[in-house]
């Protein structure tokens, strides 16, 4: 689980190239898909440059590894 103020760091490894690298800071929970409670909470993280970005809890966890810095 994340918190408003984390700070995450996406691997350089990960899937998804736009993201190698970047550091985020956990702006705010955002709740639940209502329609699937599996995927767990989505969180609005504010990207380094000022980017925002919506990420659901597994695929936080998995882009940046290790979970939260």
């Amino acid at each position: 689980m994340f918190n408003p103020g984390d700070l995450v760091e996406i691997t350089h490894n990960c899937d998804i190239k736009y993201f190698w690298g970047r550091v985020g800071l956990v702006m705010q929970s955002m709740g639940q898909d209502i329609t699937d409670h599996s995927r767990g909470n989505y969180y609005k993280l504010q990207l380094e440059g000022g980017l925002d970005h919506i990420f659901y809890q597994e695929e936080l966890k998995l882009l940046s590894k290790a979970g939260k810095s």
